[in-house]
């Protein structure tokens, strides 16, 4: 017999039969699939084991940790945006509050201002309006009430400056840059600015406004001290209402320790007060000529020359670095004593001295 006889002979005795390839194929027994012993996987086994022994609730568990975190994340970033948003508004502030953005669309704006819990003044109120003129420069009318001897009246036109105190009337000579000084600062300072101090507690916004409040510590030295007698530490709490659309403050008050000490308030398009006195200068036809030498007798001497109306009395406004004369031979100051014994019709000549 053959050697491929022989091989026929074993598979038929086997059960073997040759595939067309030349290679064998193992016959399925009747009812089971041909597969064949793998083997014990023991690392499939113990995970399939554990993952039955896992309880469901840790899985519940799980999944509520990873919500609680989400959640918390998502108002951390609520929080944390809202924050910026309120601490924009209060930033924005000082650069939207300007006397120029005020009067923008407006024919005059009022700003009146109210303190109380004073050191060394009494309670009193102060209004300032404020208009552009046709030459582009401010009018203001500026009056102090409230005190018993403190009080007056102020108008500053045509880079002139006048004051009423109900018992004279006094012309300003102003000098060097008295007016940028002095009358720009007082009337552009007029606007509420923060102190950059602030941390806001809240923040509400409705019908276009923009509520806030906020809180500062009082710090040695500040106006707070120095001005209303606070001790350092106390708080400020200050309650600000803001046009949401231009940013402008139109009413902010401060209280400590539950006593309110201070408001601000603003009003648009009222009407133009022209103070009495004001207006009898000018009906005053008769001027006179004062003259102010600033300097005198040095380096820099410069001369001054101002028409000033009839019954208003000449005065300087003060400068820290000089004296001001009445007199040639620069023995006499000037004092209220020689404003009041001053003629108001006559010329009045003041004589400009720097100290030292």
């Amino acid at each position: 017999m053959s050697e491929q006889e022989m091989k026929n002979s074993d598979n038929q005795l086997t059960g073997n039969l040759p595939a067309a390839d030349g290679t064998e194929t193992v016959p399925e027994k009747a009812g089971k699939k041909g597969k064949r012993y793998q083997g014990y996987d023991i690392d499939k086994t113990t995970k399939k084991r554990k993952s039955r022994k896992k309880p469901w609730f840790w899985k519940v568990l799980g999944i509520s940790l990873l919500l609680t975190v989400l959640i918390l994340a998502s108002a951390c970033g609520w929080l944390l945006h809202s924050n910026k948003k309120m601490t924009d508004h209060l930033s924005e502030i000082n650069d939207a509050n300007t006397m120029e953005a005020l009067l923008k669309g407006h024919k005059n704006v009022t700003i009146t201002c109210s303190y109380s819990h004073l050191t060394e003044e009494e309670d009193h109120t102060t209004t300032r309006l404020v208009k552009k003129t046709k030459s582009g420069e401010y009018y203001s009318y500026f009056k102090k009430e409230g005190t018993r001897e403190g009080d007056y009246k102020e108008v500053i036109r045509n880079r002139k400056m006048y004051r009423y105190d109900e018992k004279y009337v006094r012309f300003y000579g102003l000098i060097r840059d008295d007016y940028e000084r002095v009358c720009l600062e007082d009337i552009e300072g007029s606007v509420f600015q923060t102190s950059g101090e602030e941390r806001i507690e809240s923040e509400n916004e409705s019908d276009g406004l923009i509520s806030i409040k906020a809180v500062c510590d009082v710090q040695d030295g500040d106006d707070y001290t120095s001005v209303y007698g606070f001790s350092a530490g106390e708080k400020i709490y200050k309650s600000i209402t803001i046009d949401k659309e231009s940013g402008i403050v139109l009413s902010e008050t401060e209280s400590c320790n539950d006593e309110e000490f201070y408001s601000y308030r603003v009003e648009f398009d009222g009407e133009t007060k022209v103070p009495k006195f004001y207006q009898r200068l000018q009906k005053e036809e008769n001027t006179r000529e004062c003259t102010i030498f600033d300097d005198f007798g040095g380096d820099g001497e410069e001369e001054y020359t101002f028409d000033v109306p009839y019954d208003a009395y000449f005065v300087m406004l003060d400068h820290e670095d000089c004296t001001v004369y009445v007199d040639e031979d620069c023995e006499r100051e000037l004092t209220d004593y020689q404003i009041e014994i001053q003629n108001p019709e006559g010329e009045v000549k003041l004589y400009v001295k720097k100290n030292g």
